[in-house]
């Protein structure tokens, strides 16, 4: 599976999931269960994409002049 599929199902699932469980949890009269379980499940997926993603990623200087 291409990187870029993997990516996008991973922001998908981390957005939709919690967003699913949070509008379930409000439904039943647990609003704040539901908040938690959102931040908690979008925390999840903006670690995931980092560590699998960014973190790998050289952003640094490479080899350019400086004044």
């Amino acid at each position: 599976m291409d990187s870029r599929v993997k990516l996008g199902l991973v922001l998908a699932a981390g957005v939709v999931l919690p967003g699913v469980a949070n509008h379930l949890l409000y439904q039943s009269g647990r609003p704040t269960a539901g908040a938690v379980v959102w931040a908690t499940g979008y925390a999840a997926m903006v670690l995931v994409v980092w560590y699998n993603w960014l973190r790998p990623l050289d952003l640094g200087p490479s080899g350019g002049t400086e004044p």
